[in-house]
């Protein structure tokens, strides 16, 4: 049984109970003053009609004493269950309210709130899956999400070796430039052009996506450090050299030997997105020159260290020696399987 029915029988209670009392209240009032108005008068008749007269009245007092308690009762009862739907309301508010807070910092934030709700959705849809490693992968994911965004507030994120999908996610939202830096000990493997980037399945969806940027209408700059200018010469630099410019990237050359000593103490490679972002790949100190080349990669969003890269950029493009554009190289357009490179 709920409240409300529980109610409802108090209430027929209540009544039977007060109409009964009425009845032997009025009636008690008009026997005993039937006696009293022999005194009054003399006809049967008004002796009669005065008892059924005060009768009468002690009735109506009753109902309006009745009225009021049950007037003062509906009030009571009104203003209780106004504060119980005011601390539903609440509640309820106080487990929206974050959710709330939340998508309107987003909408405020300039990203996409529909992004966040189907995350939010699959997510909910997983915790029913029958492979536990599938959620715990997923968990994964989140958490190293959440870190990255967490570091990219702290205008830097660094993580060991390399990660292809931020950098095909850059190359496929920058909106107006890419500047990048190649130096040999990253994108050759230490021994040149045997291994490393420039073959690899990243190094040609990289491509693909620059591509994609330039047409539209994104400006690629790249610098390829090597080591002298017999370097040139060899095949696989010069395929690298000549796909890149057959793309439309306008590319520049730089010897090592070109180099003043203060430029060389910072060269690293990096990819400038939009002057707002930097993507440095930083290889670590070489133990066995035979053993793979570690890297370490460092997203870089603080205005001042991006202005640094900016700077140090432009004084290696001055230096650098430029390399014949496509048209003058007689290359056609380099298809989705050439060799690539970033920076």
């Amino acid at each position: 049984m709920n409240l409300d029915d529980r109610e409802a029988l108090v209430f027929q209670h209540e009544f039977r109970n007060s109409v009964l009392r009425k009845i032997i209240v009025t009636s008690l009032v008009g026997g005993l003053t039937f006696p009293v108005t022999n005194l009054l008068f003399d006809s049967i008749s008004a002796q009669f009609g005065a008892a059924v007269g005060a009768g009468a009245v002690i009735l109506v007092i009753q109902f309006l004493i009745d009225f009021e308690h049950r007037l003062a009762a509906v009030e009571e009862s009104q203003l209780l269950r106004t504060r119980e739907i005011r601390t539903a309301v609440e509640e309820g508010f106080a487990k929206v309210g974050p959710a709330n807070r939340l998508y309107a910092e987003l909408e405020n934030a300039g990203l996409n709130t529909s992004t966040v709700s189907r995350l939010v959705t699959q997510a909910a849809a997983m915790k029913s899956h029958p492979v536990p490693l599938v959620g715990a992968l997923m968990q994964s994911e989140m958490e190293r999400l959440l870190w990255l965004f967490r570091s990219l507030r702290d205008n830097e994120a660094t993580y060991d070796g390399e990660d292809r999908d931020l950098l095909l996610a850059l190359t496929s939202k920058v909106s107006t430039s890419m500047d990048a830096i190649s130096t040999p000990m990253v994108d050759t493997g230490r021994k040149p052009f045997q291994g490393g980037f420039w073959n690899t399945d990243l190094g040609h969806r990289y491509l693909a996506l620059q591509r994609d940027a330039i047409l539209r209408e994104v400006r690629i700059r790249r610098i390829f450090v090597v080591r002298g200018p017999d370097t040139i010469e060899d095949l696989g630099m010069r395929s690298v050299l000549v796909s890149q410019a057959s793309l439309g990237v306008t590319v520049r050359v730089l010897y090592l030997a070109d180099m003043a000593n203060f430029l060389k103490t910072y060269l690293h490679d990096f990819i400038l997105f939009d002057d707002v972002l930097s993507y440095d790949v930083i290889p670590e100190t070489p133990v066995d020159e035979d053993g793979p080349l570690l890297v370490h990669t460092k997203l870089v969003t603080h205005v001042v260290n991006v202005r640094e890269r900016r700077e140090h950029f432009d004084k290696l493009w001055h230096v650098a020696t430029p390399f014949p554009s496509a048209a003058d190289t007689g290359v056609g357009a380099v298809e989705d399987t050439s060799p690539s490179g970033r920076p």
